[in-house]
């Protein structure tokens, strides 16, 4: 069921959910793709749209054969998405695939009626590693950019790079992480700008590769102590690439220069527990979400590690006044007589929407201002940037 509160917007399912995505290649509709876990009851890919103007959300309901423990849009195909089956850990070589699967009767507008039939997914590709090391994975990262049509799959046991341009997947690349000494492998995250290089997060340590060099990649960035508990999630500055946030057990969101990572730009201590979920904003790099196992989603202005400052510098102003300072040019500037301020670092807003853990907080790709974010209850709630931060960042 679908109701709304305010500002916050929340579809409910009495299902146990981890994984969300923001579906990619349809810049008209807010739609987002959600996987439950089926552990006592058969599993679902939920496709949630969201109307901001109307602020109705309508959705449609997919069976799945196996529970879905991770997914990932395929930005070549809005119809499509990556699926980790429900499993993971040990098991048997290769373990459970990946899945790419399709929606059935997506339409590229508004989704039909609430009282839509159920359809099952199709399946499309399996991309099942049979390498004698191989575990099941854990997590399922697609390239955003559509052209590079790639894909990484992410275990225990390493990072498996895909080319899903072939007529099946190919397994190209292998990031082993006994060879390169990584241990308690958890995430993986694409240079945004790059087809051949990608982050990984091992224990307390994030790592950056360049997979051009193969059989052997390169390994061009190592944070050994990121955080002092295990690194969680991580995502790249999509303007500022060589920018990469993370967050971990610790509690910390932190943001790291991989041009020189010997300590972080940023260190924000607003979540009490696990931080499991990061992203910045596709189009204003300097908004920050963040989701932890303490209910909370906070959404951060990181002015100082975006490109809203190097566009300040060029045009020879500051960004950033000390706290309760203005520049003598700024003190009688509209913006300041219309009480708007301009943006700085800092909490933008602390969501407590969530009862449960919440697990994942993603974007929305046709609205830079709209983000939902999935608590394990299955609890997916949509909210907007306030509108007052919207005008610090445009005015």
């Amino acid at each position: 069921m679908a109701e709304g509160r305010g500002a916050s917007h929340v579809y409910g399912i009495e299902r146990h959910t981890l994984c969300l995505a923001s579906v990619v290649g349809n810049a008209a509709r807010n739609r987002f793709a959600l996987g439950t876990l089926g552990i006592s009851e058969p599993s679902e890919i939920h496709l949630v749209d969201f109307d901001d103007d109307e602020g109705v959300l309508q959705s449609l309901v997919y069976k799945h054969p196996r529970g879905v423990r991770a997914l990932a849009a395929a930005p070549w195909d809005p119809a499509q998405l990556l699926v980790v089956v429900g499993g993971g850990g040990g098991g048997p070589p290769g373990g459970a695939p990946v899945e790419l699967v399709a929606l059935p009767d997506v339409p590229a507008g508004a989704l039909p009626s609430p009282e839509a039939p159920e359809q099952p997914t199709a399946l499309v590709a399996e991309l099942r590693d049979t390498a004698p090391e191989a575990m099941a994975p854990h997590a399922v990262v697609a390239h955003p950019v559509a052209q590079y049509r790639e894909a990484a799959t992410v275990s225990s046991a390493g990072v498996r790079v895909w080319d899903m341009a072939q007529t099946g997947p190919l397994a190209t690349h292998t990031l082993s992480a006994a060879r390169h000494g990584m241990d308690d492998l958890e995430a993986a995250a694409w240079h945004p700008a790059a087809a051949a290089q990608l982050a990984t997060a091992d224990g307390m340590c994030v790592r950056a590769w360049d997979l051009r060099a193969d059989p052997r990649s390169q390994q061009t960035m190592a944070v050994e102590y990121a955080h002092s508990g295990k690194v969680r999630c991580l995502d790249y500055n999509p303007n500022l690439p060589y920018l990469l946030a993370t967050g971990g057990d610790d509690g910390a969101v932190r943001v790291w220069d991989a041009r020189s990572p010997a300590g972080a730009l940023l260190d924000i201590g607003n979540h009490t527990h696990w931080v499991y979920s990061v992203a910045f904003n596709p189009n204003h790099d300097q908004l920050l979400l963040s989701a932890g196992g303490d209910g909370l989603v906070n959404l951060e202005s990181v002015v100082s590690a975006s490109s809203a400052q190097l566009v300040a510098g060029m045009a020879g102003s500051s960004v950033r006044d000390p706290p309760g300072e203005a520049s003598a040019e700024d003190s009688g500037s509209e913006d300041e007589d219309n009480g708007i301020g301009r943006a700085t670092d800092g909490l933008v807003a602390q969501l407590d929407d969530h009862e449960t853990s919440v697990y994942a907080a993603r974007w929305s790709a046709a609205d830079p201002w709209v983000f939902a974010s999935l608590s394990f209850d299955g609890r997916l709630v949509i909210n907007t940037v306030p509108q007052a931060e919207k005008l610090r960042i445009l005015l």
